[in-house]
């Protein structure tokens, strides 16, 4: 029995088979580059997977802000709320919810001031940021700052 050289040739496909793989693969970079690309940009330049509440942005944290100082000063029942602590920390928590953490110096019905530290969880339904009717109020705790002696 005589054993076949094989050469290189013998791996090639017949020239029918070798046309259709190369059409195949010539077909398919077209639709990657021509449909597939374009229609995925297409989808994620539109704004249906948009968060309404990540365009605004600094502002409805502004908002948070200020409507959990309006809560504390309802909850508290104060004549008077001032933030000189400065603006505290707010995070976004996805879904419209804030958290925001701050200091206030809040003056009772006596003229007397305590600063307060307070912790506020709030939620945003959309809308105009500035309006209270847009907000819930989820939770809110404070405590009375140690004084330092």
């Amino acid at each position: 029995m005589a054993v076949k050289k094989v050469g290189w040739r013998d791996w090639l496909p017949d020239w029918r088979s070798l046309g259709k793989i190369v059409f195949y693969l010539g077909s398919l970079y077209f639709l990657q580059v021509w449909v597939v690309v374009p229609l995925a940009a297409y989808v994620s330049d539109g704004g249906f997977f948009a968060d309404e509440t990540a365009s605004a942005g600094a502002e409805v944290e502004q908002a948070a802000r200020a409507h959990c100082g309006d809560y504390l000063q309802q909850k508290i029942g104060a004549d008077k709320v001032e933030f000189p602590f400065g603006e505290g920390r707010v995070w976004e928590m996805g879904g419209g919810r804030y958290l925001v953490q701050a200091s206030a110096l809040v003056t009772d019905s006596n003229a007397l001031a305590r600063q307060v530290n307070y912790v506020c969880y709030v939620n945003y339904q959309g809308g105009d940021a500035f309006s209270l009717a847009n907000w819930t109020l989820r939770g809110l705790d404070w405590r009375l700052a140690e004084q330092k002696q």
